[in-house]
């Protein structure tokens, strides 16, 4: 790729839908994708999220609701140690080793991590990021990102996802 792309949109228009969709078309045409990305835990309501290195196959907790310590955002406390270790690792991992990196996403809890920052950082130089950014996050890095030449920033709506994937999926292959 010629220049990083990353999705942003308001909640719940498909985001993480379409990075699923677009790993599973990379996957096929044999590339290989590192990175990591956040699921929702949920039982009858969201309880935390996930956080779960694509390419190494780990998976720990970003944050959650009965998380005892770390920084808060709304009702869940982040996980500082898994967000360094597994996050961080899966970026340095993707970094050296894949044709993709996939950060889905770049948030509020993401953004606490010092290290996580950097290795942000070190992953858009490569131009071989995928990824999602929180629509209306305010923040230095997350201001920088989204200003930088070598990011194609993509609004995702109900409206034109359809669209969008048709045009992400013909630019990535």
């Amino acid at each position: 790729m010629e220049r990083n792309i990353l999705i942003t949109g308001k909640p719940r228009t498909g985001k993480s839908t379409l990075i699923s969709r677009l790993i599973k078309l990379l996957d096929s045409k044999g590339k290989k994708i590192g990175g990591l990305s956040t699921p929702e835990i949920k039982e009858k309501t969201r309880l935390g999220f996930k956080i779960i290195d694509i390419g190494l196959k780990k998976e720990g907790i970003l944050a959650h609701i009965n998380q005892k310590n770390g920084p808060r955002v709304s009702k869940y406390r982040v996980n500082m140690d898994d967000l360094e270790e597994i996050g961080v690792n899966a970026i340095k991992y993707a970094i050296v080793n894949c044709d993709f990196i996939i950060i889905d996403e770049i948030g509020k809890m993401e953004l606490f991590s010092k290290d996580f920052c950097n290795e942000i950082l070190n992953a858009l130089d490569t131009k071989k990021v995928l990824g999602t950014i929180g629509y209306k996050l305010s923040h230095p890095l997350a201001n920088q990102i989204k200003g930088r030449e070598d990011v194609e920033l993509i609004v995702l709506t109900i409206e034109n996802r359809v669209e969008i994937s048709k045009y992400l999926e013909k630019k990535l292959i």
